[in-house]
């Protein structure tokens, strides 16, 4: 076991400062009264980012049992849970691998999904793992329009830029598609360093250069600072 546990002294602190009302100084003058969003979805997308962090706590205890094969957590990215939220399911997700918390409460566009326990799966490489069969740890579901991405960095933003054309491609041509409907829009998430990479950079120079041509690219892409 692991002589110092970071998470535990983290838990206890909050714990402590949520018991004696010691907040920090509030630096935004906005109110949540002034907000269109509902307080049942605000607590929804929270209680997103909480499974994300708990499912990254539950992989390093599993590690330290010899059980898990896969720690790579996605702590500090937790917001992307709005993004799951925001987004419908039509709407293709090439995610960066910190994407838990979206992953998550994308899952609550579709009743019946089991999120939690299908990434349960993935950490001990169980071959009930429905999105890799146990091969590699990876977000992804058909069901959720995830396609799983491989962790090489910036490797399925090319990916996600062809996917995106093809929606206005698709629409020229007049082919339908079950995945991807004509108002959908592509969704690419990355880690900031990866904007260096040059598979990244064809990415986008793809996508602007078709763009600059008269072409349609309907992709958002979501840096994050990793």
């Amino acid at each position: 076991m692991l002589s110092f546990n970071r998470a535990n002294i983290i838990d206890e602190n909050f714990i402590k400062i949520l018991k004696e009302g010691s907040f920090p100084n509030v630096k935004s003058s906005y109110k949540i009264s002034s907000s269109v969003v509902s307080a049942d979805a605000l607590i929804g997308i929270f209680e997103s980012q909480i499974y994300s962090r708990h499912m990254d706590l539950e992989a390093r205890a599993l590690k330290d049992q010899g059980q898990c094969q896969y720690t790579i957590a996605s702590s500090g990215h937790e917001g992307n849970a709005v993004f799951g939220k925001v987004f419908s399911l039509e709407d293709m997700a090439f995610l960066h691998y910190r994407s838990g918390a979206f992953y998550f409460e994308r899952s609550k566009h579709l009743p019946g999904s089991s999120p939690l326990y299908n990434m349960a799966l993935s950490f001990v490489g169980s071959s009930d793992d429905p999105i890799s069969g146990g091969r590699h740890k990876v977000i992804g579901s058909e069901s959720l329009n995830i396609p799983p991405q491989t962790s090489t960095i910036g490797s399925h933003i090319p990916k996600a830029v062809g996917a995106a054309f093809s929606i206005d491609r698709s629409r020229d041509l007049k082919i339908s598609s079950p995945r991807l409907k004509k108002d959908s829009v592509v969704l690419c998430s990355f880690g900031d360093a990866s904007v260096n990479h040059a598979t990244s950079l064809s990415g986008f120079n793809t996508a602007s250069y078709i763009s600059y041509s008269g072409g349609n690219v309907p992709i958002v892409f979501l840096c994050e600072d990793n």
